[in-house]
């Protein structure tokens, strides 16, 4: 097997951008290693477009290593990534993993630098929150950080913000659990999903859920999530659950 080796050079007329040459085989033993320098080169240069030619995967998994280097710098706009992938069967698989939806993959360099700083057609950031008072603060500011930084309209904002409260309330006061919050961004669509590990709390599912009566003390915050959603609903799992809504500028009046 070929060593995974990393050449960078400035790019042509792109201000601070650099051009990254990978050449070596890719296989799970050398998957962090390869997200460490990834990461690493994104937080030194911000904008980097990464030729791939020669760069051999040896498992389909490995591609998201891209994607897994990116979230480590909070990714667009802070750390800007392009891939440059000519190899059919490489561009193939970055588009069949889904890796191609949040990296972009062109051609040659020239169109990767033209298209370097624009907005990825998919967005995504997540944490992790433990059983804590703290936690839905800490959660509807972090949700807050990412629209902002995503250019989200202040409605659609103040809507995640809400959902993000209730669930990982429901998470820490009826749950117990720790949570996992994932937000992803669409064009003007946001998704979000608060996963968490209760066993012993059950929600009812989103299509024979009643909104109670205002005067009741229990089920508030998921009248409030349906409130300013398009679409919500859940997902049992052995372990907990995970419930999901999607938010967009007419779901929330904008």
């Amino acid at each position: 097997m070929q060593q995974l080796a990393f050449e960078t050079r400035a790019a042509p007329s792109s201000g601070d951008a650099v051009v990254v040459t990978v050449r070596g085989d890719l296989d799970r033993t050398d998957r962090d290693q390869f997200v460490r320098t990834l990461a690493d080169l994104l937080v030194e240069h911000h904008r980097v477009v990464l030729e791939c030619a020669e760069l051999r995967p040896q498992h389909a998994s490995v591609v998201h290593a891209f994607t897994e280097a990116l979230a480590r710098t909070r990714g667009w706009p802070t750390a800007c990534l392009v891939l440059v992938a000519p190899e059919p069967s490489l561009a193939a698989l970055l588009a069949g993993s889904g890796v191609a939806g949040r990296i972009p993959v062109f051609d040659d360099v020239a169109q990767a630098l033209a298209h370097l700083d624009d907005r990825p057609p998919v967005l995504r950031d997540w944490w992790r929150f433990a059983v804590d008072a703290h936690a839905p603060g800490r959660a509807r500011g972090n949700v807050r950080d990412t629209c902002r930084r995503w250019g989200v309209s202040d409605s659609v904002r103040e809507a995640a913000e809400i959902v993000v409260t209730e669930l990982v309330t429901n998470s820490v006061e009826h749950a117990s659990s720790a949570s996992v919050v994932e937000v992803e961004g669409r064009g003007t669509t946001l998704r979000m999903t608060v996963r968490d590990y209760g066993v012993g709390f059950r929600i009812p599912e989103a299509d024979t859920w009643v909104a109670p009566p205002t005067s009741s003390p229990r089920g508030r915050g998921l009248a409030m999530v349906a409130a300013v959603s398009r679409e919500w609903g859940l997902q049992r799992h052995p372990d907990g659950t995970t419930i999901w809504a999607e938010l967009t500028p007419e779901s929330v009046g904008a």
